[in-house]
């Protein structure tokens, strides 16, 4: 039915009423899944509590207060237990960047504040510090693993493009959402052509926490701005212009001093956050400790000094994070400076275009090293990813020697410490294989490598 009346609305036949009809079909699934999943969501609906489910479970409530069943065993309505169902405090982070530093942050200070988090993003699940799966959990499967386990007494979520476009939200309800940034990324996916309709679907969190809930966006985004211009529930804006009037933000480790500018934003929301969820001043002191340990935001504006070499591993991967982290470590002293870039084979030649320029209007980069990302083609021929790159170097005059065309992510790390020379930064932009970077990195300094010396091999985690 869903593909039939498509069909007739691109061809522009006369169709029927479009809400009516998927309220048909979604009462139609209702009923075929299970004679009491339609009487279960109702109620829960009235009582104003989550419910969320899988092919094979479902659950009312969240965290300690969720209440949980087999698919094939759902319960009648009255034998529900609906006074111990509840929902615990939960955060929606989404936006084009910086969602994964937001959620570790409000995380930290989470857990600083008395409460079991759970949380999810592109680099797992974690519960009360604990990771329990690894991979891209920042779509439902990731939200549903924090939300049935009974120890979590709060939840914050790295809610992403993908899984909001194909699979939409896994809860009703929500006490924050945030949207940290847009940019012009993965355009053309799923009809998504523009900034407007990027902020349309990151807007879709606005569903969960519309009327008693805090909606957190970045006031400096027009598109963010126009898109909630009607919003009638609780809004808090953020600017990154508020930190002028905050010294303290400089104060941050993640921050380094005040000079990547990005992570000032991801902690003034995380501090939006915080503050709407009543976290208290553990939570702020906690905040204020961000990135003291290079694990608190692993992958992310991550420094390892080495003897004599400077290196900084993150997970650029467009062009607004390009800049963000060469903008974010120019603070950093440098003879030399450079960079890995790369990025999944879903982007598009434009992408990879901007991602070049973003590296080379910069200014200051010494070397471009391009990196094929075999594991992340997606459907693109082996060696396109990194000749896109190449490709625009070499038009903005970037001259051969400065540039290296290498096979893979580890590839990429070991050319740039082989380059290296005494007094370089080292900006590494990781997507694979990064725990087996990150061990080799802690062998070289644990080795006291210096520059020139050789590179030592490391199997492959």
């Amino acid at each position: 039915r869903a593909w039939v009346f498509a069909e007739q609305f691109v061809a522009g036949a006369e169709v029927g009423d479009a809400k009516k009809e998927m309220l048909q079909l979604r009462n139609m699934s209702l009923a075929e899944l299970n004679p009491n999943f339609a009487a279960i969501w109702s109620e829960a609906k009235r009582r104003r509590v989550n419910v969320t489910f899988d092919e094979t479970s479902l659950a009312v409530g969240t965290g300690c207060g969720a209440q949980i069943w087999p698919m094939t065993a759902l319960p009648e309505i009255d034998a529900i237990p609906w006074d111990i169902v509840l929902d615990v405090p939960i955060v929606l982070v989404t936006g084009s960047n910086g969602k994964t530093t937001v959620v570790r942050m409000v995380a930290a200070m989470a857990r600083a504040a008395g409460h079991t988090v759970g949380y999810t993003c592109t680099d797992g699940v974690w519960i009360d510090g604990t990771q329990v799966e690894s991979g891209d959990y920042s779509g439902p499967a990731g939200a549903r693993r924090v939300l049935h386990d009974p120890t979590v007494t709060l939840a914050v979520l790295e809610t992403a493009r993908g899984g909001i476009l194909r699979r939409g939200l896994a809860l009703q309800h929500a006490e924050v959402a945030a949207v940290v940034t847009l940019s012009a990324d993965h355009f053309g996916d799923y009809g998504i052509m523009d900034l407007e309709s990027l902020a349309a679907v990151k807007l879709v969190t606005t569903h969960a926490v519309k009327s008693l809930g805090t909606l957190v966006i970045n006031a400096d985004v027009p598109e963010l701005a126009n898109g909630v211009s009607d919003y009638g529930g609780q809004l808090a804006r953020v600017s990154i212009n508020d930190a002028a009037d905050d010294s303290s933000l400089a104060e941050i480790p993640a921050t380094l001093a005040g000079t990547a500018t990005h992570n000032v934003l991801n902690a003034l929301v995380a501090r939006q956050i915080a503050a709407a969820l009543h976290l208290g001043p553990d939570a702020n002191d906690a905040l204020m400790r961000f990135g003291a340990d290079p694990r608190d935001n692993v992958g992310r504006l991550m420094r390892r000094d080495l003897y004599d070499v400077s290196v900084v591993v993150d997970y650029a991967h467009n062009p607004q994070s390009v800049r963000a982290l060469i903008d974010g470590t120019r603070s950093i002293q440098a003879q030399r400076r450079a960079i890995i870039l790369g990025t999944g084979g879903d982007r598009d030649d434009i992408a990879l275009h901007d991602i070049a320029t973003a590296a080379f209007n910069s200014g200051i980069i010494d070397l471009y090293i391009a990196k094929e990302m075999p594991r992340f083609l997606r459907g693109r021929p082996p060696g396109t990813l990194s000749a896109a790159i190449i490709t625009t170097l070499r038009a903005l005059g970037v001259a051969e020697s400065q540039i290296v065309n290498v096979s893979d992510d580890i590839a990429a790390v070991r050319h740039a410490l082989r380059w290296a020379q005494p007094g370089d930064l080292l900006l590494l932009g990781v997507h694979d294989k990064r725990d087996t970077i990150l061990t080799l990195l802690d062998s070289m300094h644990t080795l006291d490598w210096r520059a020139g010396d050789m590179v030592p091999e490391i199997a492959q985690v």
